[in-house]
């Protein structure tokens, strides 16, 4: 909308302080307004005639009151009734005031206008009041005086209604009955032993990204799709309308929500639903990256702790080695014995980066990752077919949906959309669904059972949650 040139457009009366920018800017007289005035009225004339015209020019509106003196004058103005004895005075000045500007009175065509106008634009602002504003700046634009505010609030408050009326309409249109009844109702009713109502509830914000949280904000999330809200569709209505009814109801006591009419009530309650789910929606994946980023970080701090009690290990194995080289006490062939019980564990794997170990540690704390982004299919991710991160998302619904959350040696496991950064975590130890106490062959994905026979899950899926 309209920058500084529109700041008074549409008052009636001035604060009661301007600052000396206010002054120069939109109420200063120019050179050619001084000597029209001069020329056009007597000296005991000009201060009132001075007064109309640089308000009409600032504000387009008739003037009720100013609280400040302006430029040339040298008494402090109340009102215009110190100004003007006779009213014909004040009227004549007004007149011309209006001609030297150039502004026209509202027509009948140019209401027909603004009317039409004024229905487009109601669509889209956000209260009566905003509609009301802009309406002023097209009257000022057109150079239109504005008219009385009675009569200007009376036209808006016409159009408000019959756009509010729509807005039910369409309510009603895509809401089936049941549902909205069921919201009205179960909004009032009380959320488990919290003391609050389900309205108070949903208007709480979420607290940290903790896992409690996360909960807590998949349960709002969980109850609005069960009212249905997740199947409404407002696309006519703009965003920012559907936001500043759902604040409405932010704003009130659930007291004072109960107290408004059926069809107003009806309007700011939908609304709120649609647009708190929205919310929550985000609010839920912005938690959700927030906790995926504390379990990145705790799997690197336990990999820097790890890699140093490695190099540690490492180093007192070099020195249990030197000291058997150098121990000439013993033979050769018992010191070669002690060496290799010394490496029995050293594992034959090449070295990896740090990168990789971070990912092997995520892959071992595959609960937590898994209860992270099992219940976040909630939230029916849609978009490319070939996503890899879709995939692999379906793919831990339907293992998980399947009663089997750890790797089978399957077609499902065979065609698991792993990314190749995975590759190496993958080939891990595992049971893949075979006996405890005889080792097996590789899965098809390449998990094998580790030495010991034990039931270690296997880390495909853990590698595909995390």
């Amino acid at each position: 909308m309209p920058g500084l040139e529109f700041r008074y457009v549409g008052q009636d009366r001035l604060p009661t302080r301007l600052s000396k920018f206010d002054v120069e800017r939109y109420f200063a007289l120019t050179d050619s307004d001084i000597a029209e005035i001069n020329e056009r009225f007597r000296r005991d004339r000009r201060a009132g005639a001075a007064v109309q015209l640089v308000f009409l020019r600032a504000s387009g509106h008739t003037l009720d009151h100013v609280g400040e003196r302006l430029g040339l004058l040298t008494t402090p103005i109340a009102s215009l009734r110190t100004l003007y004895q006779r009213y014909k005075t004040q009227y004549d000045h007004h007149v011309w005031a209006r001609e030297y500007l150039g502004l026209t009175t509202l027509g009948p065509d140019q209401r027909a206008g603004l009317e039409a106008w004024m229905r487009q634009d109601a669509a889209e602002s956000l209260t009566m009041d905003e509609l009301i504003q802009h309406a002023h700046y097209w009257l000022y634009e057109r150079r239109i005086l504005i008219p009385a505010e009675r009569t200007f609030k009376d036209l808006a408050r016409k159009i408000w209604t019959e756009i509010e009326r729509g807005l039910l309409a369409l309510i009603e249109a895509t809401v089936p009955e049941t549902q909205l009844v069921r919201a009205d109702a179960l909004l009032s009713t009380q959320h488990g032993t919290s003391g609050m109502t389900v309205l108070e509830w949903l208007k709480t914000p979420p607290a940290r990204h903790s896992p409690s949280t996360i909960t807590e904000t998949l349960a709002k999330v969980r109850l609005l799709k069960e009212l249905g809200a997740h199947t409404w569709v407002f696309d006519a209505v703009p965003i920012e309308k559907q936001l500043a009814y759902a604040l409405r109801v932010q704003a009130r006591r659930p007291a004072k929500v109960r107290e408004l009419k059926a069809s107003t009530r009806t309007i700011e309650l939908i609304f709120f639903l649609r647009v708190t789910l929205l919310e929550l929606t985000d609010s839920l994946l912005y938690q959700t990256g927030r906790r995926i980023s504390d379990l990145v970080r705790r799997a690197y701090d336990r990999t820097t702790a790890r890699q140093a009690r490695s190099a540690v290990e490492y180093r007192q194995q070099l020195v249990a080695i030197k000291a058997l080289v150098n121990d000439t006490t013993r033979s050769a062939q018992e010191r070669l014995t002690e060496i290799g019980k010394l490496l029995e564990d050293l594992s034959e794997k090449p070295p990896t980066s740090h990168a990789a170990s971070v990912r092997e540690t995520l892959v071992d704390d595959h609960h937590r990752i898994r209860n992270l982004l099992v219940p976040l299919r909630e939230l029916a991710f849609v978009g490319r077919e070939a996503e890899p991160s879709l995939r692999q998302l379906e793919l831990i619904g339907e293992l998980h949906d399947a009663g089997q959350p750890n790797c089978r040696p399957t077609t499902t496991c065979r065609s698991a959309p792993a990314g190749a950064i995975w590759s190496t975590a993958r080939i891990v130890r595992g049971r893949c669904g075979r006996s405890k106490r005889r080792p097996s062959r590789a899965c098809a994905r390449g998990c094998v059972a580790d030495r010991s026979g034990s039931t270690t899950a296997c880390r495909f899926d853990r590698a595909i949650s995390s």
